[in-house]
């Protein structure tokens, strides 16, 4: 049960599909990720997440919070909230809850004990030359395709200091491809 602190050391579950990263590859520097979905609306889903678990059991969920473009939560009331709730409410919280939480991108996920999650790998590419394409057909021409380890060569591009804020081109364009791809994005 504690992978909900280690994925959402933010907050939100174990149900969350795949909380031990993208792939299994060795995570490397964490500046080397770019968000996939604004604070605001990282935000926005971690409180209904955190909402829908008070509302069905779990009333002493700690609020969410956005730190470096991960969800978080305070790991000692989270433990504190699992706790007090039991370990059949909780269960049964979070199965309830299971689709306001898969609603929260992977990536955007903070792990316990300072842990990033980790990037795509080779295994991606696939998807993630899919997504590319989508970026490309939603208003971002000039997004490249990944590299055969899953990351991007966006460093030294004008996609670099391009931030996915509300609105904007990068949001749009994500907003229109996480179908084929919702995780973090490494870039090289």
């Amino acid at each position: 049960m504690r992978i909900v602190t280690s994925c959402v050391a933010a907050a939100l579950m174990v149900a969350l599909a795949g909380c031990s990263g993208v792939n299994g590859s060795p995570a490397t520097d964490p500046s080397s990720y770019v968000p996939t979905i604004s604070d605001a609306e990282l935000l926005t889903l971690g409180r209904a997440a955190v909402q829908c678990l008070r509302e069905h059991g779990v009333a002493d969920m700690p609020d969410p919070y956005v730190e470096d473009n991960r969800l978080k939560v305070p790991d000692d009331e989270m433990n504190a909230a699992e706790e007090k709730a039991g370990e059949q409410t909780w269960n049964a919280a979070e199965e309830a809850c299971r689709e306001t939480i898969e609603k929260i991108p992977e990536g955007a996920l903070a792990k316990e004990e300072g842990g990033d999650p980790e990037p795509p790998g080779p295994e991606d590419v696939e998807a993630l030359r899919k997504m590319a394409q989508c970026y490309r057909e939603n208003g971002v021409p000039e997004w490249p395709d990944p590299d055969a380890q899953g990351r991007f060569p966006i460093k030294g591009t004008s996609l670099e200091g391009e931030k996915p804020e509300p609105g904007s081109r990068l949001d749009t364009a994500r907003k229109a491809c996480e179908q084929f791809w919702s995780g973090p994005v490494g870039i090289s």
